[in-house]
Formats: structure tokens, sequence, C-alpha cells
């Protein structure tokens, strides 16, 4: 393109604009200043406070059995797995509140919790008997999805707070951190040391939370799309 070509579609598009006196600008009176958004770590342990409260609301309201089952090397194993992937998850949700948070990684975290959980559970209990497996495991998935609900309202709050741009990828980091919570609560409830139980039952909580968080986020964008 040369310079005469780049000049006359300078001068097309100029003469294109609204005369300055059409150019409306707002009162100063209505211009409001934006509401800066809280630090990374701030938000990320705003999620964590969510996950730590509704795990202990829960299991307050049917009872510590879980924790008093377990060894007390159970005990630091399975909790400081559990609080290792909720800090990641909630580093995972406050990403996706911020427009330029860092790399997106709801679902490595999805991902890395669920197998986390899965190898951990499957190292520390050896219980492999299929006894009642239905019978005594939808009341845990049951229970678990119960007080998931909660902690899925609560975060959702908290994103409300943020700027979200993927809604599927926020979905999915609010369904895991809610799923979570559930989980929590179960370890510290569920006395039922039985590996296929907790490996099946317990983790499936996380998995059907973080699914249907990014299926919430799915439909949501796709009927913003078709408005």
């Amino acid at each position: 393109m040369t310079d005469r070509e780049i000049d006359e579609l300078l001068e097309r598009g100029v003469g294109k604009l609204p005369p300055m006196g059409a150019i409306q600008t707002p009162p100063a009176s209505e211009i409001r200043p934006v509401r800066r958004l809280a630090p990374t770590w701030a938000l990320a342990l705003g999620f964590f406070g969510v996950f730590v409260a509704v795990a202990f609301a829960g299991a307050s309201v049917f009872g510590m059995y879980g924790v008093r089952a377990l060894t007390m090397g159970q005990r630091i194993a399975v909790f400081s797995v559990l609080a290792c992937m909720a800090g990641f998850a909630a580093v995972a949700a406050a990403r996706e509140m911020r427009p330029a948070g860092g790399r997106r990684i709801a679902g490595w975290a999805l991902a890395v919790t669920c197998c986390s959980m899965l190898l951990g559970f499957a190292l520390l209990f050896h219980d492999y008997g299929m006894r009642r497996f239905a019978a005594q495991g939808m009341p845990c998935f049951g229970a678990g999805l119960l007080f998931a609900v909660p902690a899925a309202f609560c975060v959702t709050l908290l994103f409300r707070r943020g700027f979200v741009l993927n809604l599927i990828a926020a979905g999915l980091a609010a369904g895991l951190m809610a799923g979570l919570a559930g989980l929590g609560m179960l370890e510290l409830h569920c006395p039922n040391l039985n590996a296929m139980h907790v490996m099946f039952w317990h983790v499936a909580v996380v998995v059907v939370s973080g699914l249907a968080g990014m299926l919430a986020g799915w439909i949501i964008t796709w009927r913003r799309a078709r408005t």
C-alpha cells in the first residue's frame, strides 16, 4: 500500500466522524470511581475461609465422628492434603475474578485435586471390600452435596465482587471450592474408612460439584450470547 492510499483511507475515516458538538460527555456529577479489586491473595483467603467455615459447620451439625476414627498420622495426612488442595483451588478461583490475575488453572485444579485425593486415600486406607457399597455411600454423597450448596452460594457472592471474563472457568472454580467444602465436611464427619467408599463417594462430591459449576457457567454464557 502506497503513502497516497494510506492518506485516502485516513481522509475517508475522518469524514465519517461525527462533528465535535454531537459528541456527548456525561456530567462530572455522574462519574464515579471504579471500586478497586482486592489483591489475589486476599480473594484466595476469602475462598479458603468459605471452605473451612462450611466444612466445620457441617461436621458440627452431623458430628465429628470421622476425626475420631482416624489415627493421628491419618489425620495429619488427610487434612494436610485437603488443605493444600483447597488452597490451590482458592487461588484458581481468585484468578478468575481478575482480568489480569494470572494463568487460568481451574481445569488443572480440578484434575490435580481429584488425583491427589484418590492417591492419598488409596495409600492411607486398605479395606477395599464392597459390602453395602451403595447403601453406605449414597447418604455420604448426598450429605456432601447438601453442604456444597451453601458453599457455592458463598463463593458466588465473592465472585460478584470481582470482574469475571470466563464464566465457564469461573463456574468450574466455584464448583470445585464448593465440592471441597463438602468433602472436608465428610472427612470430619464420616467414620467409614473403607477405601472404595472414600475414594468413590467422597471424591464424587468434588467431581459433581465442579462439573455442575462449569455447566452453570456454560448455560449463562449461552443465554447471554443469544440475547
